[in-house]
């Protein structure tokens, strides 16, 4: 007994495609939520603190241990954006990645201009008064509640 003609390749194709359509819009409810609890945040995240611009040093100093201890080492840093920007900045930055050929889909915060997202995420601010606030886990949090059901959704699309 067999089985002809019934185009394995394009059946595979579908199914993967269903897939990465379903894990796709996971990801998609992960930012719509994290969006969401990053706005709806009772406590105000600072707005600029530092103005922005491009900044590069020459950087030179005689280490007083180590392998290098006594000798001059010199470097130059490249280009760096120095500003920090407002919560919109921040807000903005949420996003969802696919990688292409991989099946991994992803959600990040934070580009070269709000790179202190991350600090926000996991180990907290400091608001204007000065008081500090833990963090906000508001990319992590969204995605650990649909962790349990993730696969199901992928594999079924509910």
């Amino acid at each position: 007994m067999r089985i002809e003609g019934w185009k394995a390749g394009e059946v595979f194709n579908r199914i993967e495609e269903t897939a990465m359509d379903n894990a796709n819009s996971v990801m998609d409810e992960v930012v719509v939520e994290a969006k969401q609890r990053l706005a709806g945040n009772v406590v105000e995240i600072p707005p600029v603190v530092r103005k922005g611009g491009w900044g590069s040093a020459d950087v030179s100093f005689i280490p007083k241990t180590g392998r290098n201890k006594g000798t001059t080492v010199s470097f130059h840093t490249d280009k760096r954006w120095t500003g920090r920007r407002t919560p919109d900045n921040l807000y903005d930055s949420i996003r969802r990645v696919n990688k292409e050929g991989s099946g991994t889909v992803r959600a990040y915060a934070g580009n070269f201009k709000v790179y202190w997202a991350f600090m926000v995420e996991k180990s907290g601010y400091t608001d204007r008064a000065g008081k500090f606030h833990g963090p906000l886990h508001f990319l992590q949090g969204p995605f650990h509640e649909k962790k349990s059901s993730i696969l199901n959704r992928i594999k079924g699309g509910v």
